[in-house]
């Protein structure tokens, strides 16, 4: 798989349909989907996504998903392998869905 490293720093081009609040499901959804934009979008490195919803994210971002961002470094500064089995778990569930 490519790494998306050099992507970093450019400026995302993203589909954006207002009528989805991911915010207004469960929580585990919310955060599957969280998940899935983390590993999928930003290469499973939350400071990227930090640093993306800083420069250019919204009020409801920087509400809704900063502190799912600051559990993920959490976790993964207590658990170096937590950001590998959640990439692993996040391309399973998606390999059962496709």
């Amino acid at each position: 798989m490519e790494s998306l490293a050099h992507v970093a720093d450019a400026h995302p081009v993203v589909e954006v349909l207002e009528w989805i609040n991911p915010h207004s499901g469960s929580r585990l959804v919310s955060n599957f989907a969280r998940a899935h934009i983390l590993i999928s979008l930003f290469d499973g490195d939350p400071e990227k996504w930090l640093q993306f919803i800083l420069r250019d994210g919204s009020d409801d971002e920087r509400t809704n998903d900063v502190p799912f961002l600051q559990e993920v470094r959490r976790r993964a500064a207590e658990d170096p392998a937590y950001l590998p089995r959640l990439r692993e778990a996040i391309h399973a569930v998606s390999a059962l869905l496709d």
